[in-house]
């Protein structure tokens, strides 16, 4: 049956190893695609089955706080390129990608008695291609980011996880 209760609205909160990215805007989203095969059978004149055989997933937002370290991470560049708090440098002789582990706080469907929603994952690479508002007299500058998620090995080959509270 419906449950009004069980209805999620409200803002989530993003953190990068542990690190709170602060303010974003447009919310946070998840996206998993699956790919498959199509087994044809000639009786059947159609698809008789589907195999999945491969799965992606991906996470979105867009950053309103451009400190330097959440440009560091959504320009995929290494640690060792913040200096300081204040001071990035762009780009390094032996580009590899940056892996974090991103956290997802928000609220939870409350019918079962939670409030909070927490979403894991393991490993995350920031892939998408980074335009970032400098300045504008009309819009806040920001740091869009769009991470794929890895398959962790050592957790019996999962994205991660999500849990109610």
């Amino acid at each position: 049956m419906a449950n009004q209760n069980n209805i999620v609205v409200g803002p989530a909160s993003l953190s990068i190893d542990a690190v709170d990215v602060g303010y974003t805007t447009g919310g946070v989203s998840l996206r998993k695609s699956n790919e498959f095969v199509d087994v044809d059978a000639d009786q059947l004149g159609g698809v008789a089955r589907k195999v999945q055989t491969f799965e992606r997933m991906f996470l979105t937002t867009t950053m309103l706080e451009t400190t330097a370290t959440n440009m560091r991470n959504v320009m995929n560049e290494p640690s060792g390129n913040l200096r300081t708090g204040s001071h990035l440098d762009f780009g390094h002789s032996s580009p590899t990608a940056q892996e974090y582990e991103l956290t997802v706080t928000g609220d939870s469907p409350t019918a079962a008695g939670f409030t909070i929603r927490t979403y894991t994952f393991y490993r995350a690479i920031s892939v998408d291609e980074v335009e970032h508002l400098i300045g504008s007299r009309d819009a806040p500058s920001v740091l869009p980011v769009g991470f794929e998620l890895l398959k962790d090995p050592a957790k019996d080959s999962k994205f991660g996880y999500f849990i109610d509270s």
